[in-house]
């Protein structure tokens, strides 16, 4: 078995009628869209560092995007509503768990375990 042995530089990339391969084109436009991005965030940043140094959790919210703001209050109430409904399970739990133990006990009477193992 033999195995083809790549040329000295590299695999040689062939073009059809001079237009560049899809590697050549991946690699610009990755090289294009970095120089974009970065461009970008060094003129943005100080800008947004000016805006969230020194101000508090409400001035903060307040100069953020709306969509930002709304969904932390979403957040919020969602919290709020999850909790509610823990509370209600839990208490529906308690009240089962309540009325299996009545079931269980004899003749229909409440007895505390304690007292029936003070009986026998």
């Amino acid at each position: 078995m033999r195995v083809a042995s790549i040329p000295r530089g590299g695999p040689k990339i062939k073009n059809d009628g001079g237009r560049p391969s899809s590697a050549a084109a991946f690699v610009g436009g990755f090289i294009l869209g970095g120089l974009v991005v970065g461009t970008l965030g060094c003129v943005y940043a100080p800008q947004i560092s000016k805006a969230l140094a020194g101000a508090d959790r409400k001035d903060l919210m307040r100069k953020l995007p709306k969509f930002i703001y709304d969904e932390e209050k979403a957040l919020e109430k969602t919290r709020k509503i999850l909790t509610e409904k823990i509370a209600q399970l839990n208490s529906a739990i308690d009240d089962v768990s309540a009325q299996l133990r009545t079931q269980e006990t004899p003749n229909g009477a409440a007895v505390n375990s304690d007292e029936l193992e003070a009986a026998i």
